[in-house]
């Protein structure tokens, strides 16, 4: 109806609607052509408003007696390897890690205020990642639910350590090798 203030009209009685001289279109058309969007709009932002909210999404993820990898006559790696190897996963995926005492290392990830804790207890045949503390994560204790962040972090720290692991293994492997063939068999020494 605010369009009558801006032109002329003529009232069609069949049509239902007011007639805009000299461009052909209806003022109801008109109305449902800028009201189309609004609604669409504000039906859209109704739905968001009523979507579940997704924090604390996620069940805790520990990582519990993951396998160290050994060779196949079962000689494992030492344990300053083992060690060596989830540090080094640690830097790379940006966790500021101590050693507390050996065979168990404190991990403290950070980023813009947000910021978890875990431990990661080892030996030369296994290493668990266990949460700690975390600080604007919504961990719920009650549900063992926290952020889907944390477990992406702790997956990625588990794969950099699985990855660290296989490179102290091949490194073992191969100074394995160098000490059979260093080997001299007596019957042929000339």
């Amino acid at each position: 109806m605010w369009l009558i203030f801006l032109c002329e009209s003529a009232h069609t009685p069949r049509a239902r609607s007011l007639r805009v001289p000299g461009c052909g279109h209806s003022l109801v058309a008109m109305r449902n052509l800028f009201s189309a969007p609004l609604v669409a709009m504000v039906l859209g932002c109704g739905l968001l408003a009523a979507a579940p909210v997704a924090l604390a999404n996620d069940p805790l993820k520990e990582l519990v007696d993951q396998e160290v990898p050994a060779l196949k006559d079962g000689t494992h790696m030492t344990l300053a390897a083992v060690e060596q190897a989830i540090l080094d996963a640690c830097k790379r995926r940006k966790f500021a890690a101590t050693v507390v005492e050996p065979g168990l290392i404190t991990a403290r990830w950070e980023n813009h205020g947000h910021s978890f804790e875990v431990s990661i207890p080892y030996s030369d045949s296994t290493y668990s990642i266990r949460y700690k503390d975390s600080v604007r994560m919504d961990y719920n204790p009650v549900k063992r639910r926290i952020d889907d962040a944390y477990n992406e972090y702790v997956d990625g720290l588990a794969e950099h350590i699985e990855a660290g692991l296989d490179d102290a293994l091949s490194k073992l492997k191969k100074s394995q090798k160098i000490r059979k063939v260093a080997r001299i068999n007596p019957r042929y020494a000339v």
